[in-house]
């Protein structure tokens, strides 16, 4: 009786792809990465992707009828299909979901996640509405009196956030997770690597134990939604106060964004 029923896939098994992002006034600058992105996941799932220029327009005008300045706008892609879980999705719908967008804050403490993600799992590349994993995540993080959930990987190196990219700088060097380890390659992260030899720093990408993370001399974490936020402590271990370096740093790459 449910086989009529649209979105089905999405509904039964969380297939689909989302993208989350600011809209301050007009389209973000960098919207055609978020697209992209959301293309190669469908196309990573299977689900039939609409024309760029569709997807454009239902986001505009989602974002045009609140009449905010300032919104967190999220597109999802969801799959529609049969309820039997390995058949391959015979179309799509899209839902845009518009809200205004809550202040971001000027730092996060960090709780270090018990959970450990394997080293190499391809889904982890792109953005599904499967999240489970980090809503559980950030709200054990939360109930233990911290703000956010930091992933390691099964051989202790880090990760990401439930909902953010990390960096860390020593000295000139900024250092982040590779995409080959299990993390989201977030559109602000790719900005970030892109903007770092403007801004006086030397990106490095790898896979790297909690303890480099640990004994830098700042961190901070990245997502489209919140920018650029600063790290306060990691698993009850307070950070270094905020390095006028930082600040320098978040204001260049928040110009940038058009923020």
């Amino acid at each position: 009786m449910l086989e009529g029923v649209p979105a089905l896939r999405a509904l039964f098994y969380g297939e689909g792809v989302f993208e989350s992002f600011r809209w301050k006034g007009s389209p973000p600058v960098f919207l055609s990465m978020h697209l992209e992105r959301m293309r190669k996941g469908a196309d990573f799932l299977g689900i039939p992707f609409p024309p760029e220029s569709q997807v454009r327009l239902r986001i505009e005008d989602a974002a045009g009828a609140s009449h905010g300045g300032d919104l967190h706008v999220k597109a999802c892609l969801l799959a529609q299909g049969d309820a039997v879980y390995h058949s391959k999705p015979r179309a799509a719908s899209l839902l845009v979901s518009v809200r205004p967008r809550a202040q971001s804050p000027d730092a996060l403490s960090l709780w270090v996640c018990g959970e450990r993600r394997p080293p190499q799992n391809s889904l982890f590349s792109h953005k599904t509405l499967n999240y489970l994993e980090n809503i559980v995540a950030k709200r054990e993080a939360i109930e233990r009196g911290f703000d956010e959930a930091l992933f390691l990987d099964t051989n202790g190196r880090v990760a990401e956030t439930s909902c953010h990219n990390i960096f860390w700088a020593r000295g000139k060097r900024l250092f982040t997770p590779s995409s080959e380890c299990p993390v989201l390659p977030g559109v602000t992260r790719e900005i970030v690597l892109r903007s770092a030899s403007r801004l006086g720093y030397e990106p490095v990408c790898g896979n790297f134990p909690l303890e480099e993370l640990l004994s830098s001399d700042y961190a901070f974490l990245t997502n489209a939604v919140a920018g650029i936020v600063y790290v306060s402590g990691v698993g009850g271990d307070a950070m270094s106060s905020v390095p006028r370096s930082y600040e320098v740093m978040r204001e260049s790459l928040l110009s940038e964004f058009g923020w």
